[in-house]
């Protein structure tokens, strides 16, 4: 994936896989969330490190968009939203 050379499930991770392929999901394309930095987890790699290892902290479904989404390292879900929107904040 990205030049990694190989990934590192955690617990969770490998729990939730496993559960995700026996609830018939396992076949869903994967969608990486990644910083816009660097093709791996660590943000002050930049460009297109190579041979590091990627960890998988958690993987979580989006089943009626059809994706499975790891997070990577510490990297927090992309589907998350923080706070008020901003539209709310703009005023005339």
């Amino acid at each position: 994936v990205y030049g990694a050379k190989d990934i590192e499930l955690s617990p969770e991770a490998q729990a939730k896989i496993d559960r995700y392929t026996q609830q018939g999901f396992g076949n869903l394309p994967i969608c990486m969330a990644k910083t816009h930095l660097s093709l791996s987890h660590q943000p002050d790699k930049k460009g297109v490190p190579r041979d590091f290892i990627l960890p998988i902290s958690d993987v979580r479904a989006s089943i009626g968009a059809g994706f499975i989404y790891p997070l990577v390292g510490t990297r927090s879900s992309p589907l998350a939203l923080v706070g008020e929107s901003q539209p709310k904040q703009v005023h005339p």
